[in-house]
């Protein structure tokens, strides 16, 4: 599966105070980029994009980490759950796949870029985020230097035990129903658009990333992509497995691709999971930094 209910904590002391850079959608909805910029204003820019149901401030520990080790970091905030601007999904309030692809992940990179003019700009997708991010390195090549993929995976049922098909068409029926997806009663995100969990129920039962009106299927391009990328994966992720990132990784058989399976407890990282990788940092820092260092080079 992608994500489950995620711990959300916003609150932890952090040392560096990011800028705010506000984003204007063009249905009137705004969203916001965490903005923390390095000694450097050439190093390499990193934009976090993040799992399904968690907000943006879940990660600012990880965006000190990756800037205090001389990154330029920027946290985008997911559709749905903004701090400031956004709107809760209902009846009233629908989105899917195809406007975070084509409306914010634009926007937001485009954001960055202009942030940072002399850095390239790569990717950091955790779970719903990874998968976008690929989605988007297929549908606007060029526009990124890379992709950090980390803690997510495909949700195509035959990679899970034989319960989840089930299990995932009723959480695609159940947003028609009522008109989001509830979350919280699931254990499951949190409080989602219809159309974004029907075009995740639809990726369950086909295995193909389909989405918009009209549809669009997005195999081929996923398949065309050749950037440079690194997948890291753990072993006490139940939500995205070793082998359900593997399945997403396949669609996307050019990457260039550096593969990661950490096992957190022989590193000496406790309660380590689908979300927490991310209060913890220093779990996936010394990868990524090498990764990019080998970029540069």
């Amino acid at each position: 599966m992608t994500d489950a209910t995620p711990i959300q904590d916003a609150t932890a002391p952090e040392t560096i105070a990011p800028e705010t850079v506000a984003l204007q959608r063009a249905e009137g909805t705004a969203f916001a980029l965490s903005v923390f910029p390095a000694v450097d204003p050439a190093a390499p820019a990193i934009l976090i994009e993040p799992a399904m149901g968690v907000q943006a401030g879940y990660y600012l520990k990880l965006a000190g980490a990756l800037c205090a080790a001389g990154y330029n970091t920027a946290i985008a905030e997911l559709r749905g759950h903004e701090a400031h601007g956004g709107k809760r999904p209902g009846w009233d309030y629908d989105f899917g796949y195809h406007e975070m692809l084509h409306e914010d992940w634009p926007q937001a990179v485009a954001a960055v870029k202009a942030r940072f003019p002399a850095a390239p700009c790569y990717l950091l997708g955790h779970s719903l985020g990874g998968q976008i991010s690929c989605l988007y390195a297929a549908a606007y090549p060029g526009q990124v230097a890379g992709l950090i993929l980390i803690a997510c995976s495909s949700v195509h049922w035959r990679l899970w035990p034989r319960a989840f098909l089930p299990y995932s068409q009723i959480i695609g029926v159940t947003g028609r129903l009522i008109g989001h997806f509830p979350g919280q009663r699931f254990r499951f995100a949190a409080r989602e658009a219809r159309t974004v969990m029907r075009d995740w129920a639809r990726q369950a039962r086909t295995g193909h990333f389909r989405f918009g009106r009209p549809r669009v299927d997005y195999e081929d391009k996923l398949a065309a992509v050749t950037l440079p990328a690194i997948g890291i994966s753990f072993t006490t992720d139940f939500f995205a497995t070793r082998r359900a990132m593997d399945g997403l990784l396949g669609k996307l058989p050019h990457l260039r691709l550096e593969r990661h399976h950490l096992d957190p407890k022989a590193l000496g990282f406790e309660k380590i999971d689908h979300f927490r990788w991310a209060r913890q940092p220093a779990i996936v820092l010394p990868l990524v930094k090498a990764w990019l260092e080998k970029q540069q080079r």
